[in-house]
């Protein structure tokens, strides 16, 4: 038998036709009409090339053919049912999933604190795994390789993320930070400031979204002097300099006690810190990703990413 051929809504009336034993009542059972519950059968006589049901006296009987069909006939449907026509569910205190995420430092320090803080995903076998920013990681993500992308605000402007939807997950302001024994003894983060002392620049992914650059869109003039591509490293280097530099406020407050650091207070006007959770369209829907989502504060229902940069 061609599978092709098959008609595979005749196999649903067969499974009812062989469990009833009676076209009215089956045709009852399918809502649909005994003469269309009749035509199924002959239908399906025609392509199994057996009677299938036949009378014995006032009732129908299953031929051999028939009955060895049975089992598998229930076994198909119900696999066909669960794995295909089933609503997709994700329960995260006993399925196992590894989540990736595509992330610069400063986010991946963030975000995996908070979502490992979640006492329950001790005892489950949830995983987050973490792919630095970088090209080969942007592809991977277009190539739906990673679950999920937390973006600064400058990359929703590009055409490859044309059609994502995305959300803001962090948001935070610069606060600029000197070693203790800096010489500058002020309390605020002046534009002479910047003009005058060296600057520690910070380039997490490609010269548009360095540190000098921000600076440089927001109108305050800066010296460069040396530059990281880790956020992470930023307040250890400036020990025994004069170097400055810009590191968002909550990690400022976190790490200033260990790293003997001073906090200067912006005067200047610095754009906020956004970054942004992205993801393809066709994972707006799927429960494990809907659950992800949820764990970042991401509303279950969130509009086209808009470019605001």
């Amino acid at each position: 038998m061609d599978l092709r051929r098959v008609d595979l809504n005749l196999l649903v009336v067969l499974d009812v036709l062989l469990d009833e034993c009676n076209v009215t009542r089956a045709a009852r059972r399918l809502n649909m009409s005994q003469p269309a519950t009749s035509t199924a059968l002959a239908r399906l006589r025609k392509q199994f090339d057996d009677p299938l049901l036949v009378k014995n006296g006032r009732v129908l009987r299953p031929t051999p053919r028939a009955q060895s069909l049975v089992g598998p006939l229930r076994s198909v449907l119900s696999a066909l049912e669960h794995s295909i026509l089933t609503v997709p569910e994700f329960d995260p205190a006993s399925d196992s999933r590894v989540f990736t995420l595509l992330t610069g430092d400063y986010a991946e320090v963030a975000l995996l604190r908070k979502l490992m803080r979640r006492t329950r995903y001790r005892q489950t076998r949830i995983r987050f795994d973490i792919a630095g920013l970088s090209p080969a990681g942007l592809e991977e993500f277009h190539r739906r390789e990673i679950d999920l992308a937390i973006l600064p605000e400058q990359f929703l402007c590009t055409p490859e993320l044309e059609g994502c939807r995305s959300y803001p997950v962090l948001t935070d302001n610069y606060v600029g930070v000197v070693w203790a024994g800096h010489s500058h003894t002020g309390t605020e983060l002046t534009a002479d400031v910047l003009a005058t002392y060296p600057l520690l620049s910070y380039v997490p992914y490609g010269d548009d979204v360095s540190l000098s650059r921000t600076l440089a869109r927001a109108g305050v003039a800066a010296q460069p002097a040396a530059t990281t591509t880790n956020i992470a490293v930023l307040p250890y280097i400036l020990e025994m300099t004069d170097l400055v530099t810009l590191i968002p406020g909550d990690m400022a407050r976190r790490i200033a006690p260990r790293a003997q650091l001073r906090i200067l207070e912006p005067s200047v006007a610095l754009p906020a810190v956004r970054e942004y959770a992205v993801w393809h369209e066709e994972f707006d829907d799927d429960p494990a990703h809907v659950w992800l989502r949820s764990q970042l504060s991401v509303p279950t229902s969130v509009d086209a990413a808009v470019c605001s940069a």
